[in-house]
């Protein structure tokens, strides 16, 4: 028989084939995980770490009769006869008798060879697929068009916003709302489509992922815009400049982060870069400052300008907000 490779989605075929059980049921009650994750790992395109390992066994055995472990076995087996592996290694595996004690180690095995190979599958994760830089243009237009589309249709007249013209009470909300449902959205949908695939270790549904941060950002504008910060800020008779920094410092940091640390805590605080976090945490507040500095410069009349402020630091703001949470999303844990 012609050797073949000896994979980790090979692996676990076997076990879901042997043992007649579905992926979404090891997902959901043995390893807390988003079933596109068990999906990817079929298809080779993801792996856990070892520490995952006794939550599949476990699932195995509690899953399975004493003759569906024997036949998980004897495929396996023959799997393994038929495999690139060293007749040393074939011997080992096969010889061992407790299932337990089995699974483990073909299950580690086929762990450890993935392994060897993942220098050279990683070259092209530096590569921002293109799938994602078109997903996160347009999750910084789509809001905007969503809300000034919703203010003509009912004859709003917030549009870009600004001292005097800002959404109030349930508005409030669905200004947050628009703002935040097009990134959560895109942002998964850019993880499902991109090329090479990206890992996306949710925990939880990705429609639950969807309606926590969409109704974070609902709140966040909610508490905004009926705080009275604005009205407070002006009233200290600042600079025009000054005011508006201090006011959008204040803005873009609750309006984006808010809704990450929300997703962040359903996701029960996954191990990521403190560096990393920290950057796309700080990224939305320092381009939305930078948006005020730069039409502080444009000599244009005052209301055009308003308008142009508005524009640039609502679509900035959310694109730097799909940045922040798909970085959060794809971020590596132990646990993957």
């Amino acid at each position: 028989m012609d050797e073949r490779k000896f994979t980790w989605g090979g692996v676990l075929r076997i076990v879901f084939d042997s043992l007649n059980q579905s992926p979404a049921h090891l997902a959901e009650f043995y390893i807390d995980r988003d079933r596109s994750l068990v999906y990817r790992w079929l298809r080779d395109e993801a792996a856990p770490t070892n520490k995952l390992l006794p939550d599949i066994v476990r699932f195995a055995t509690e899953c399975s009769v004493v003759a569906e472990r024997v036949q998980l076995k004897d495929d396996m087996d023959a799997y393994i006869g038929s495999s690139s592996l060293s007749d040393q290694v074939k011997n080992v595996l096969t010889m061992e008798d407790d299932f337990e004690k089995y699974l483990t180690a073909v299950l580690r095995i086929a762990l450890s060879e993935r392994k060897k190979k993942q220098p050279a599958e990683t070259t092209s994760r530096f590569v921002i697929p293109i799938v994602t830089i078109v997903f996160a243009l347009l999750s910084a237009l789509l809001g905007g068009l969503i809300w000034n589309l919703l203010n003509h249709l009912f004859d709003w007249s917030f549009y870009m916003g600004g001292s005097g013209n800002e959404p109030t009470g349930v508005l409030a909300f669905v200004w947050g709302l628009t703002a935040g449902i097009p990134v959560i959205v895109l942002a998964l949908l850019s993880i499902r489509m991109a090329k090479p695939p990206s890992t996306m270790p949710i925990r939880r549904d990705w429609r639950l992922v969807i309606a926590v941060y969409s109704l974070a950002a609902g709140a966040a504008g909610f508490i905004f815009y009926n705080s009275g910060f604005r009205s407070f800020i002006e009233g200290f008779g600042y600079s025009y400049g000054l005011q508006e920094i201090i006011i959008v410092v204040v803005y873009s940091a609750e309006i984006s982060i808010l809704p990450f640390l929300s997703v962040f805590a359903l996701l029960r605080f996954p191990i990521v870069d403190v560096k990393k976090l920290t950057i796309v945490l700080a990224a939305p507040v320092l381009l939305s400052v930078m948006s005020v500095f730069g039409t502080m410069l444009v000599n244009r009349p005052e209301t055009e300008i308003a308008q142009l402020r508005g524009f640039l630091i609502g679509s900035l703001l959310r694109l730097s907000m799909f940045v922040a949470i798909r970085t959060l999303l794809v971020a590596p844990t132990k646990e993957q």
